[in-house]
Order: structure tokens, then sequence, then C-alpha cells
């Protein structure tokens, strides 16, 4: 089984979003390491059909919910269920944290069966 990544020596670089996701093509899972910058966020917002596995990395910051806020520190495991309210906001360090999920279905965009 290979080691995808270390997330210990992801570079510093201060892009913000995914700056590693899982690539191989036929897999169950998906897998992003999610780098905010200090101070940035992701507004809270409605989650997707599956459940989220969040590992924070590195940093510090704030897991936004619907009954309040959490706050995160480097080795924190947190579940959010499907289609919870959910956000982040990173502290004076930035937050990066590991994300690990059941694959969606990408949308395909093309003729419908029928029209074929």
């Amino acid at each position: 089984m290979p080691v995808l990544t270390n997330t210990a020596q992801q570079g510093e670089d201060p892009r913000r979003g995914a700056v590693w996701s899982i690539t191989e093509p036929e897999r169950e899972l998906d897998s992003n390491l999610i780098r905010l910058p200090p101070g940035d966020g992701i507004p809270s917002h409605l989650g997707a059909e599956v459940d989220t596995l969040v590992h924070v990395v590195r940093g510090s910051g704030t897991l936004l919910g619907e009954d309040g806020e959490e706050p995160l520190r480097p080795g924190d495991v947190a579940l959010l269920p499907r289609r919870t309210v959910r956000g982040f906001r990173a502290g004076p360090d930035g937050l990066e944290y590991l994300t690990v999920h059941r694959r969606r279905q990408s949308l395909q965009i093309g003729r419908r069966p029928e029209d074929a």
C-alpha cells in the first residue's frame, strides 16, 4: 500500500484551499488537505450528502456549527455528519486540516440515455 503524502512535509505555500488531494482514479474515499491563511475562513454552509472526518494537522482555529463554535488545535479529530451546517475560521497561525469522506459521484455533462 503506497504512502500518498506526508502532511508534515507539505510546503509553506501561502495558497488557500486544497493543497493536496487523492488522485488515484479507483477509490471509494476522497481526502483533501485544506489550508486557510491566518484570519481566513470558510463561511458556514450546509454540508454534502457524506459524513466527513476532519483531522487538524497544524495551526489553530474554530469550527463553526449549528450549536456554536468549537476551538480547533493540532491533533483534533471531528466528525461532521452529512447535511449539517459547518464552517471554519483560521487562527493567528492559520489552519490546516485533512478531510476524509466517501467519494461522491462527479456530475457528468452529456446526453441523457433517453436522448441516445
